[in-house]
């Protein structure tokens, strides 16, 4: 595995674990890195693609600094973009839609011209639909019309300010399985949402945190047995988890952080 870009920043730590910590053969190879500067993204994006790995997941913080995870693989296709405006991500996505390709993964930081997005895109086909720069009842309606439509959620970020935050989002076609979301949480929100929607089956697979410290996730009750969930971790923090649970099986599927404040998915 490749070596890690982190800051060391002391915090608090808030876990939510969940399922099982086994092991699994079939976890794939996979390099992770966070606290990355744009030039510090582009050597690994040259760095990964020229040893046949492909990015998962993208978050872009205040600094701006980068992180993701990416695997090792075939694929029909993909890109990534980092350090875009608004109208850059725009441009981007209108022109990846054009050629076969889908957003997987978006995220933004920052407010009105001064926000800056990251994103990957993957050709692949089936219907989807992207928004950004909804407010939080905005936001709601889009999800509540995908549920009605049969799509879920599939990655999120919150961005703006604290007082006026703006929502960006990626839907897909729903393949199966119950999907819930919720959004503008405190950690002990999210806490007592975790407790009970874990209770009936679901685990979260996608969760952001905003520039006010809340919490915006998504639920979805798929049947996986081995996973993790932690927030309010420190960029060591971070750091730490991610090495406990690497020597268990376990590995980063979404990572996303605001003002040093991190959260991350990890499965088996």
């Amino acid at each position: 595995m490749l070596a890690k870009i982190a800051i060391v920043v002391a915090a608090t730590t808030v876990s939510l674990a969940g399922g099982g910590v086994a092991a699994s053969a079939d976890a794939p190879a996979y390099s992770a890195y966070h606290g990355a500067t744009a030039a510090q993204q582009t050597a690994k994006f040259n760095s990964l693609r020229g040893q046949g790995y492909h990015p998962i997941t993208v978050n872009v913080t205040s600094g701006p600094e980068y992180a993701a995870v990416w695997v090792k693989g075939e694929s029909d296709g993909w890109s990534l973009y980092q350090g875009m405006s608004a109208s850059g991500y725009q441009r981007r996505f209108d022109d990846a839609v054009k050629q076969g390709f889908q957003p997987t993964s978006v995220s933004a930081t920052g407010a009105g011209d001064s926000a800056v997005f990251a994103a990957v895109f993957e050709k692949r086909g089936g219907k989807f639909f992207a928004r950004h720069n909804l407010t939080g009842p905005q936001f709601a309606a889009a999800n509540q019309r995908a549920a009605a439509d049969g799509y879920v959620l599939t990655s999120v970020d919150v961005y703006g300010t604290a007082d006026e935050p703006r929502y960006v989002g990626v839907w897909g076609a729903n393949s199966g399985g119950a999907w819930f979301y919720t959004y503008g949480k405190s950690a002990a929100q999210h806490r007592a949402e975790f407790d009970a929607r874990t209770k009936k089956g679901y685990r979260p697979t996608a969760v952001a945190v905003g520039p006010d410290g809340t919490y915006t996730a998504v639920w979805r009750k798929d049947g996986l047995r081995d996973w993790a969930h932690y927030i309010g971790m420190s960029a060591s923090g971070y750091q730490k988890r991610f090495d406990d649970l690497t020597r268990k099986g376990l590995y980063p599927v979404q990572v996303n952080a605001e003002d040093g404040r991190y959260t991350a998915v990890f499965v088996g």
